[in-house]
């Protein structure tokens, strides 16, 4: 009877450590399938309109066959929990973007429901495209995706890093291109009175009241330091006045001496990168993430 009841016991555990693994990853969300056309946008949350979505076509196209470099726009629902950096590394990976010798695909995944953006760039592309452009270009789509104007803001951020891209080659853009990220600069000016206000209060109230918290630490820890040198000096004088340290025989003479050395070694350190399907190209895990 002890035996069947071990055996069992042993079952259960057995059951509960396997569903212990494949539950997470049946919360996690699906990665898309690599696309065999029009990889260049790949719209699920339904965000961009058939008129942007043509104009991103035409630009991805154009790119890829100048420069081999592949610029994907993913849009999806929700990451259902998942790291936003991992999902955006994974479907890179998974989809190959970009040339496999230059690496030199980008990104730009935008998950809707969770408010959450991320630029991923292959690291071909991320002298060109650093990671402060990248959040240079999503700090501009973000009053417009609080405004709900998601389809002019994508397109505004497609046409920014397609002219990297040409750039990173010695390349001039297409004239569509230059169009684009003017009509996305002028709207990207035009930020809602809400918005304004929230910066102006909200932000701002926020800001100082932990700059004034942080003056105030700092002005605590220089006290304390400027005290804690002062008591130690007095007690020095005060020892030093009343003979109770003599240096005099502290001291002796002498002679003799040693040498020393010291040696060192150093170090040696790696990355690793990742590849894909697609034109097989590999992303560094450079980039920008953000939210609105």
């Amino acid at each position: 009877m002890n035996i069947k009841i071990k055996r069992l016991f042993s079952v259960f555990v057995f059951l509960f450590a396997w569903l212990t693994v494949l539950l997470p990853s049946c919360n996690a969300a699906e990665i898309p399938p690599m696309p065999t056309q029009d990889i260049y946008i790949q719209d699920k949350a339904n965000m961009v309109s058939a008129e942007d979505k043509a104009k991103i076509l035409a630009m991805g196209r154009a790119l890829d066959q100048a420069t081999r470099a592949q610029i994907a726009v993913v849009t999806i629902d929700s990451l259902d929990g998942d790291n936003l950096e991992e999902y955006a590394n994974k479907l890179f990976r998974n989809w190959g973007l970009g040339d496999q010798k230059k690496n030199n695909g980008v990104l730009l995944l935008i998950a809707k429901n969770d408010r959450k953006f991320r630029i991923e760039v292959g690291y071909g592309l991320e002298g060109t495209i650093t990671d402060g452009y990248a959040g240079t270009v999503l700090d501009g789509m973000k009053a417009q995706f609080r405004a709900g104007n998601y389809s002019p803001a994508i397109l505004a951020a497609y046409g920014q890093l397609v002219r990297k891209a040409y750039s990173a080659e010695g390349l001039t853009p297409p004239a569509e291109v230059e169009t684009a990220v003017s009509a996305a600069k002028t709207k990207q000016n035009v930020v809602t009175e809400e918005d304004v206000d929230d910066m102006s209060f909200w932000e701002l109230a926020v800001g100082a009241i932990i700059g004034i918290g942080l003056i105030g630490v700092l002005i605590w820890c220089l006290w304390q330091m400027f005290y804690t040198l002062l008591m130690g000096l007095s007690y020095l004088l005060l020892l030093l006045s009343s003979g109770a340290i003599d240096f005099t025989d502290k001291f002796p003479t002498g002679g003799g001496g040693g040498s020393g050395g010291y040696s060192g070694g150093g170090h040696s350190g790696g990355g690793h990168h990742s590849s894909g399907g697609g034109h097989g190209g590999s992303s560094g895990g450079g980039g920008s993430s953000g939210g609105w």
